[in-house]
């Protein structure tokens, strides 16, 4: 097994980022590779980045951070291929986004426009989701996933806000810190009507809205006042 092949399959399985030197360790442990090399590490993380660098969007792999990488959301080779069925028609039916799949979009979005990753917590973890930095402002971004029903949507919608709300802190520079609660576009929507823009502007909250191609959309409070108003 090559480096990016044990680099893919660690990663598919943990369903997380994780540091060039993690993902050789647990390849070495699990002896999925033989390396004689002095600098393994820089081996693997090397390799990383030159599939990244060839291959742009295409590549398995997305770098979230220095020598951090996560499985590139947007990559199809490990969705399942369905076989044809010559006598009846496969009804495709829409999968509801999992956390998982709206985390590493935003966090793949973030590193694209500029954010710095300063941590990311697992699905059993406790804290925040997505912490970020960009020149002097910190970024704390509390994730959720999609349900299949509307009602399910409404308690992602309040739960998520919830946890936001206790994330926040009480500083002399209000500014240094934002807050976003990044979903899915359907439970996007709940959020961009019902959070009052006036609250938003005031605690600086956004919205990440996550479609189901891991297109990311972000709105500020003023959005959400343009959208609120209109309805008006």
């Amino acid at each position: 097994m090559t480096f990016l092949e044990a680099a893919y399959k660690i990663l598919k399985e943990k369903k997380k980022p994780l540091h060039s030197k993690e993902i050789l360790r647990i390849a070495l442990k699990k002896k999925l590779i033989r390396t004689e090399g002095k600098t393994p590490w820089e081996t693997m993380n090397t390799q990383l980045l030159r599939e990244i660098k060839l291959k742009g969007t295409k590549s398995r792999f997305v770098k979230t951070g220095p020598s951090i990488f996560v499985i590139n959301p947007r990559y199809k080779g490990n969705k399942e291929k369905f076989k044809r069925v010559k006598t009846k028609k496969r009804v495709k039916t829409k999968k509801p986004l999992s956390e998982e799949f709206v985390k590493n979009s935003i966090v793949k979005w973030l590193s694209q426009n500029g954010w710095e990753i300063l941590e990311i917590s697992n699905l059993s973890g406790h804290g925040i989701d997505i912490k970020a930095r960009k020149g002097g402002r910190v970024l704390f971004i509390e994730t959720k996933g999609e349900s299949s029903s509307y009602s399910g949507n409404e308690v992602r919608f309040i739960y998520g806000l919830g946890q936001l709300v206790t994330r926040m802190k009480v500083v002399d520079a209000p500014r240094a810190f934002n807050y976003a609660l990044g979903v899915p576009t359907s439970v996007a929507r709940l959020a961009v009507n019902r959070i009052p823009w006036k609250f938003a502007k005031k605690l600086t909250v956004e919205v990440f809205a996550v479609s189901s191609d891991g297109k990311v959309k972000r709105y500020t409070w003023q959005d959400l006042k343009i959208t609120q108003t209109n309805k008006r």
